[in-house]
């Protein structure tokens, strides 16, 4: 579920090949299609082979291009090059090269994929250094496209604009060219601009996501994303999972802070390793203890053991051991505290009694409850069952020493 917060922080594989067939792939295409229009008309161009190509090389360029930097591994030069080559050849599957390289609008498409790639190609090499003076100067080359195509039809019109003197004596010339230069330079200061709030966003988004991650762990975050009603205080029955380290108290005092703090990482490593693949809920750490708690006894039973095991291989070369105690029943879930600060808490019999199971198993003892042998009936193998004093309950708990059965 933590994919959809990655997904809108960092966008979708279908947003991402729409953003650049809107924004890069389509533009000359669009431009060669228009001008074709404008010198074909519209019902013969639509059952000409260079409308459907046109459309094709943007398509096919768009969905790499996008695909390439959605997985991070943009390659903008070569990608560039993606779209020309296939106009090129289903183009010349349909005429003769001395045809195809007769008109000049295809000379252009290959160089402006080359020019605007190879801009791109520089961003993508110095980071942030130079990105503002090369967005600008590739939305320069993409005014051009309008440019050169706008010259290609005044010329077709009268051959004599074909002589870039006599083109430019005319002031209705000069006043479109001018005018696209100048919106080219307002529009790529503005992208310059937006680009770089885009990427501080990001930036704080991608902090923030991985605090809500600490706080709160992946799956509750995606769910509290899809439905934030989720948070709310309510009823649930859990499965509660208690383990915490025995001796550690003996050992953390003959061990240096250092070491005490590493070996400690390592434990939560561990369970977050193993944790993060389960149907966990929620876990947190309290020093050497781990609270986790999930749907059901079936869900908990494997990863809890798995932890349970995974743990105590990892502390016996330290001469430590983990204890383990497991309870099921209803809990009061959700967002708890003041308007100010809240967090997200499990509270209630169901809990406290978890814990105390926990205290009372040895070391490398897993214990479970008698409502978690009766929910999880064929899960485990029981190696010895006993009565528990437990603080504040007025009966002694019956508690089962379990294996989890292979």
């Amino acid at each position: 579920m933590s994919k959809l917060l990655d997904e809108r922080i960092h966008g979708t594989l279908r947003g991402a090949v729409t953003l650049e067939f809107l924004k890069n792939s389509f533009h000359f295409p669009l431009a060669n299609i228009l001008i074709e229009l404008i010198l074909e008309g519209p019902s013969h161009y639509v059952q000409s082979v260079d409308f459907y190509a046109s459309l094709c090389a943007a398509v096919i360029q768009a969905y790499f291009i996008g695909k390439w930097t959605h997985e991070g591994r943009p390659r903008p030069l070569l990608g560039n090059l993606i779209g020309p080559v296939v106009y090129t050849s289903l183009e010349l599957a349909s005429t003769t090269v001395g045809a195809f390289f007769s008109l000049p609008f295809h000379f252009a498409y290959w160089g402006f994929a080359i020019a605007i790639g190879g801009v791109q190609q520089l961003r993508l090499a110095s980071g942030e250094k130079r990105e503002g003076i090369l967005i600008l100067l590739e939305n320069v080359l993409r005014s051009g496209i309008l440019a050169v195509m706008y010259w290609f039809i005044e010329v077709l019109t009268e051959a004599k604009y074909a002589d870039p003197a006599i083109f430019f004596t005319d002031k209705s010339h000069i006043f479109i060219l001018s005018a696209l230069l100048f919106m080219s330079i307002i529009v790529g200061l503005d992208d310059a601009r937006s680009q770089q709030f885009l990427r501080i966003l990001r930036s704080t988004a991608e902090q923030l996501q991985t605090f809500s991650y600490w706080l709160l762990g992946r799956n509750m975050v995606s769910l509290a994303l899809t439905d934030p009603s989720s948070l709310s205080l309510a009823r649930r029955g859990r499965a509660v999972l208690f383990m915490d380290i025995r001796g550690f108290t003996r050992w953390s005092e003959q061990e240096s802070p250092e070491r005490v703090v590493g070996m400690l990482n390592r434990y939560y490593e561990i369970a977050e390793e193993v944790l993060g693949a389960s149907q966990v809920i929620m876990h947190k750490y309290t020093a050497d203890e781990i609270m986790a708690f999930f749907a059901d006894v079936e869900n908990a039973a494997a990863d809890a053991y798995r932890l349970h095991i995974a743990c105590t291989r990892e502390l016996a070369t330290l001469g430590l051991a983990v204890g383990s105690g497991m309870n099921t029943g209803l809990v009061v879930e959700g967002l708890l505290g003041s308007p100010g600060l809240k967090r997200y808490e499990i509270i209630g019999d169901t809990v406290n009694t978890a814990k105390r199971i926990c205290s009372a198993a040895g070391s490398g003892e897993f214990l479970v409850s008698a409502e978690v042998m009766q929910r999880g009936a064929g899960l485990f193998d029981v190696q010895e069952t006993r009565q528990i004093i437990a603080k504040g309950k007025s009966e002694p708990l019956q508690v089962f020493a379990v294996t989890l059965k292979s």
